[in-house]
Formats: C-alpha cells, structure tokens, sequence
C-alpha cells in the first residue's frame, strides 16, 4: 500500500502562508482589472492609541466615515469631490503590529491627496493610481514582517478583504469560487465550527497533514508540527528513497504512521 504524506493542510485562509493562496484562488475569477483606478493608503499614527487593537478598531470605524463623507460629496477649496464609486479594503499589518488600510475604489476620479490627509486625520495617507499587478501583489500578504501581531492572534475573526456591492465581476464561478472544496476538487462536508482564536486555528494547522490513499484524501492530526516531524525522519526517510519532494512521503507500512499520528 502506498500513502503520501503531503506537508501542510493548506486551510483557505488569510493567515496561512500557503492557504492565502487558496483564497485568492476562490476570488480572482471575481477580480476586476483595476489598472489605473483611484488606490488610497490610510496609516495609523501609534500616538494617538493606547494599544494597537485599539488603533485598529478606531480606524476602521473612522474608515468607514471616511467613505461617507466620499459618497456624498465634500468641498474642497471651492470643488466638490465625490467618490461613490465600488472599492474594497485590505488590512495589513506592519512589522511592529500596528494595521493600515489599502483602499481601491473602481473610478479614475480625482481625489486630492490633502483632501484625504485631512479627512482621515489618524496618520499618513497616499493618494495614487494603481496597476493590476500591484493590486494582486498586495492580496498575497497579511503581514510582510514576520508572523501576525499578538493582538490578532487571540481574536476570533477579523475581517482582512472586503469589497462593497458591484466590486467583483459577474462571471462563471471558477475553481473554489464558491464552494469549499476537498483536494479531489468535490465539495467537502459542513463541519461543525469550533470557535478557536486565529493563533489556536494556526497552531492546529501546523499539527495537520492531508494523507492519500489512492485516490482517496484524509486530514489527519500529528504528534508535532509537521515541519518538526520531517525534520526528524529526512535521514532515514531520504536514506530509504520515501520523500517525492513537495513536502510528500511515501508510506509502504502503515506501522510507519505512528510517529507520525496524534
């Protein structure tokens, strides 16, 4: 019998280095071209907070305000500027664990860079245009300085992409578009959700593996992170010609699982 081993269950999430590659996989058939549209960058200015949740929170409810204002016009040294065009969010974080805002709004509108410092008034902005490349870069991180800000680690949900009516484009759903899929391409089955903090899900998937049995896929739970196990076993797993690469090894005896398995 052979059974591979292939490194990491990727989860379609946000917050795995792998899986955010698995979200984007469900979205992008939905993406717009957004070459050239308006692309804002708000930042959050740490002395203004107590904490860095607290920053985060308040930007995003002042975002919000911000976007009001936008699409019922404002006046601006004796013009009206209006932006009631669709956009989307992103959330990043910096290094040091404080978020800022990548804003894309589907218009070539004119929107005067002190106009926006002046409405956002918690930290820097940017005011410029954007090219469709970029804006898929952007989707492929959540934090580039490592891994998430504590603060985040003990939440439950945060919202890291949203995009308001008429964003994404109306078209026929591509792989994972809207369905959960299992590695067979088949719709997996609904779970019951247990309410785990992002670090808790994070630390669970570290200590996860997607084993295959012919043509058949299970997820299993490990004794370690992965990483740690293979790290253990490379000698005599390369000395015995098992590793296919990719992170996958092949089992011939299933007595071989069990330093594996939790």
């Amino acid at each position: 019998m052979s059974i591979f081993s292939r490194q990491a269950h990727n989860p379609i999430s946000w917050f795995h280095p792998k899986g955010i590659y698995r979200v984007l996989q469900r979205i992008k058939y939905r993406l717009p071209n957004v070459g050239g549209s308006l692309f804002l960058t708000f930042t959050v200015d740490p002395s203004k907070f107590g904490s860095r949740e607290e920053g985060f929170r308040n930007a995003r409810d002042h975002l919000r305000q911000v976007f009001y204002r936008l699409r019922n016009g404002v006046e601006w040294l004796g013009k009206t500027y209006k932006v009631d065009s669709p956009y989307c969010v992103k959330v990043e974080f910096h290094a040091n664990g404080w978020a800022h805002f990548h804003v894309v709004f589907l218009t070539r509108r004119y929107l005067p860079g002190e106009l926006v410092k002046c409405l956002w008034g918690l930290g820097r902005t940017d005011v410029r245009r954007i090219s469709d490349g970029k804006f898929r870069y952007l989707l492929k991180y959540v934090s580039k300085g490592g891994g998430l800000p504590e603060w985040v680690l003990s939440l439950k949900r945060i919202r890291i992409w949203q995009t308001t009516q008429g964003f994404h484009r109306v078209t026929e759903a591509g792989p994972e578009t809207d369905k959960l899929e299992s590695e067979k391409g088949e719709c997996a089955p609904v779970k019951r959700r247990i309410h785990r903090t992002i670090g808790e899900r994070i630390e669970k998937w570290k200590k996860s593996a997607l084993l295959q049995i012919g043509d058949e896929y299970h997820q299993i739970a490990l004794s370690a992170p992965f990483a740690d196990l293979l790290a253990l076993l490379v000698l005599p797993i390369a000395l015995e010609c098992r590793y296919q690469g990719d992170g996958r090894v092949t089992i011939n005896d299933v007595l071989q699982l069990v330093p594996w398995i939790q």
